[in-house]
């Protein structure tokens, strides 16, 4: 049938009682014209497809059904003609699907995190902004504190520590062999269901503790460690680095937690001032390369500075950037990381030296994203006549306990509160600053008594931040801790305390809550679990040893479990050379698939 088919008058054989008469419906509803033929032909034909690709989706086949000459051709128009003599044309029914978003099963996959390397100073720093690292102290000791626990059949999850390789060595990023820790499961114990009881249906939960001397070698280089799932999910596991030199320019304590690399990091609190040097390390322990852009923001705004975007790691690779040759003469510097490709580790080496005399040595750790309200528990400070005689020494004026802030898209004002044991503390600076769009300021925190505290911040305009403890004595060395923002506990969430050192786990509650605490063994058992109760905007500093109860040595970690309300916590760490604080994030999320959005 032709298109001038349908411009012919209607005969005796095409009328419906075959009088040649046109019926009553005919007359109220006249022929369509050639136009709204063809739109009905297109519509037809897209039914007809859409159906055809809702059956073979049913079907669970994926196919691309062609249309032939007959269907497209004389099929589609014989259909339109039935539904035009008949005076209308019916629409097909709407098929029925399913549009809601629904996870896609994955296999679950390994988690992931770097542990940063000992602090080491920089050798040939002013060539540019590259360096490479050279140790000094005699006495210098690091070492690694990985702890996890079993599942309910007391199957450990295979667990290995690899280390990364440094790019300015001309290192390509694939080092030596990972070291086991514990030994990989088979593929269906990993992927398989999760158990409920051991074999004999009593359950079985432990724990495996590691330790390890210079884990990144003679060079001191980051490292990663590496935990399978078990039954499809991850198993709390938890690793820590330790640092410590009596000698050297180097002198002090470092404590950091072996975090989880993203595709952004927020640093604060670095300073470029004559005297100090801050170093940027970024790390990729991924299988695929990663390309990193740094902004910096610096009390007068964000700094230009050469050098900042297309910083490619290799996969296994790091890359250490001096920060005063992008950023001189910073008091209180901000970086953002942001990554393409593979996720990357950020942390900032960072020492001092008044004069000859050695001013701490510390490593800083990402802190929370801005966000309008930050938490940073575990700050320790000496007693005010120390910080005084201290903060009055010549060249020691920005050496007090200090928060570092910084506004990145918006001026913002923002108030400080500082809480200890039994509450809110006043400020004799009182508690509001300004900061400056783009812009980083620093607020002292002096007038405080010796203590563990937390500083939160509220602010009208998203902020980053973190704080600075302070140990020593006036005419000695001091040391510096840096206190990381973070975000409440979770659920549960495992946590490792570094070997031989003095240790407190910190807990703070804004609106009051309850943590459940287990102590987790050298020996491998969990001890007796105890339930802490926190009131409102009230700090709780725990010492390790006296989370066993008296049985037993010093717990090498603690399992902790949210009962009540939000609850943030940190771990401030005590050892002969200073002191350092580490923050404890959310456990890491298992993925076990991706949102995948079915329809047409």
């Amino acid at each position: 049938m032709s298109g001038q088919d349908h411009d012919r008058q209607p005969d005796a054989s095409s009328t419906p009682d075959g009088s040649g008469t046109p019926s009553q419906d005919s007359l109220q509803d006249p022929p369509a014209s050639r136009g709204q033929l063809k739109g009905q032909r297109a519509a037809a034909a897209r039914d007809l497809k859409r159906q055809a690709a809702l059956e073979a989706h049913q079907r669970g086949v994926v196919r691309r059904a062609p249309m032939t000459a007959g269907l497209a051709g004389a099929g589609v128009v014989v259909l339109v003609a039935a539904a035009v003599t008949a005076g209308t044309l019916v629409p097909p029914a709407t098929p029925e699907v399913d549009g809601r978003a629904a996870p896609a099963a994955l296999n679950a996959v390994p988690v992931r995190s770097v542990c940063a390397g000992p602090p080491r100073l920089p050798a040939g720093a002013e060539e540019g902004t590259d360096t490479q690292f050279s140790p000094v102290s005699t006495s210098a000791v690091s070492r690694v504190t990985s702890v996890l626990l079993s599942d309910l059949a007391g199957r450990f999850p295979g667990t290995s520590i690899s280390t990364l390789q440094s790019a300015e060595n001309g290192e390509s990023g694939e080092g030596a062999e990972p070291v086991d820790l514990t030994e990989s499961q088979p593929e269906e114990v990993q992927q398989g269901d999760p158990a409920t009881a051991g074999a004999d249906g009593v359950l079985v939960r432990e724990s495996a503790v590691d330790h390890l001397e210079s884990p990144g070698g003679e060079a001191g280089e980051a490292t990663a460690v590496t935990v399978e799932p078990i039954g499809g999910q991850a198993m709390p596991s938890d690793a820590v680095s330790l640092y410590s030199a009596t000698d050297g320019d180097l002198a002090g304590t470092d404590a950091s937690s072996c975090l989880a690399p993203a595709h952004e990091h927020w640093l604060t609190g670095m300073t470029t001032t004559v005297g100090s040097t801050s170093i940027l390390v970024l790390s990729n322990p991924s299988a695929s390369a990663s390309t990193v852009d740094l902004t910096l923001y610096g009390a007068d705004g964000p700094v230009e500075a050469p050098g900042t975007a297309g910083i490619v790691l290799a996969p296994g690779q790091t890359r250490s950037i001096v920060l005063g040759g992008m950023a001189p003469d910073e008091e209180h510097l901000a970086v953002q990381v942001r990554a393409q490709g593979g996720a990357v580790g950020a942390t900032a080496q960072q020492h001092r030296l008044f004069g000859i005399t050695p001013g701490g040595v510390e490593v800083i750790q990402p802190t929370s994203n801005p966000s309008r309200g930050v938490v940073m528990p575990g700050l320790v400070v000496p007693n005010r006549a120390v910080t005084e005689e201290i903060v009055g020494q010549d060249g020691y004026e920005q050496a007090g306990p200090a928060l570092s802030l910084a506004a990145p898209t918006s001026a913002a004002t923002a108030e400080i509160t500082v809480s200890g044991p039994d509450g809110t503390v006043e400020l004799p600076e009182g508690g509001l600053v300004d900061i400056g769009a783009g812009s980083t300021v620093r607020f002292p925190l002096d007038g405080l008594d010796d203590g563990v505290y937390t500083v939160t911040v509220s602010a009208d305009a998203p902020v980053a931040a973190s704080a600075r403890g302070l140990s020593g004595q006036a005419g000695e060395p001091v040391d510096f801790s840096s206190v990381s923002a973070v975000d409440s506990l979770g659920l549960e969430r495992l946590v490792a305390r570094p070997e031989n050192t003095t240790a407190n786990l910190v807990l703070y509650s804004a609106d009051g809550g309850a943590v459940e605490i287990t102590p987790v063994s050298e020996d491998g058992s969990l001890g007796e679990s105890r339930v802490q109760e926190l009131g409102p905007e009230s700090t709780r500093a725990l010492s390790f040893e006296d989370l066993a109860g008296g049985e037993g040595g010093v717990p090498s970690g603690a399992l902790l479990e949210t009962v009540e309300g939000q609850v943030y916590a940190a771990v401030d760490v005590r050892g002969e050379q200073g002191i350092s604080a580490y923050p404890v994030v959310p456990q890491q999320e298992q993925v076990s698939g991706v949102p995948v959005r079915v329809g047409y």
